[in-house]
């Protein structure tokens, strides 16, 4: 004999349920994107330190290599070693590549300028 055949209504999720898995996602989902947010707006200050750190490496060694052309400031220094060319001294080309507009800008505000260094600070100077 044939089993008769099981009703397969009961096999599916309840609107109940589907609306409390949204509700749960869309908790978390608020507790999530502030976070996100705020790793954001780390890693960017991080690069913006990072970037200070790479020019003025590079132009105090251009410095002690002998580079004298007049700097009156941090954007004129900035300048030197991003340019296309960058500063070449005695055959060497000292040069920060791939910095763009917002990255130089990023980076000022943690440079200061005392003729003929650049000087490096974890905080970031107030205009």
């Amino acid at each position: 004999m044939k089993k008769p055949a099981q009703n397969k209504i009961g096999a599916a999720f309840s609107l109940v349920e589907l609306l409390v898995v949204i509700a749960v996602i869309a908790i978390i989902a608020a507790i999530a994107i502030p976070n996100i947010a705020g790793i954001t707006g780390a890693a960017n200050t991080s690069k913006d330190k990072r970037n200070a750190q790479n020019i003025a490496s590079v132009f105090n060694s251009a410095v002690a290599a002998g580079y004298t052309n007049a700097i009156a400031d941090v954007a004129a220094a900035i300048d030197a070693v991003t340019a296309t060319n960058g500063v070449t001294v005695a055959g060497a080309t000292f040069r920060v590549d791939g910095l763009s507009a917002a990255d130089k800008t990023g980076a000022t505000a943690y440079l200061t300028f005392q003729s003929p260094t650049l000087i490096y600070s974890q905080t970031a100077s107030t205009p």
